[in-house]
């Protein structure tokens, strides 16, 4: 999941993980996210991932890939253990 979510930015943030964006970078502060890609990139988490992010997402905003791997993973983690 974390290579095809980093792929996934890359082509439609257009940049590249690398030595100066790694995955713990802050998307924000590094001008690659704003409020219009961050909703966009949290809809696109909803659907290719099944994590409905409802109202968690406002007292957890994700700013890294590492973050939001992190948060996709506990979510699918809570999800499985309530069925």
């Amino acid at each position: 999941m974390k290579q095809a979510l980093k792929q996934y930015m890359e082509e439609r943030f257009m940049f590249e993980f690398d030595s100066d964006i790694t995955e713990d970078t802050d998307l924000f502060k590094a001008g690659i996210l704003d409020s219009f890609g961050y909703i966009s990139l949290m809809a696109h988490i909803e659907e290719a991932y099944g994590v409905p992010l409802g109202d968690e997402i406002l007292g957890n905003v994700m700013v890294s890939l590492s973050g939001i791997v992190g948060f996709v993973d506990a979510a699918r983690l809570r999800a499985a253990g309530s069925r």
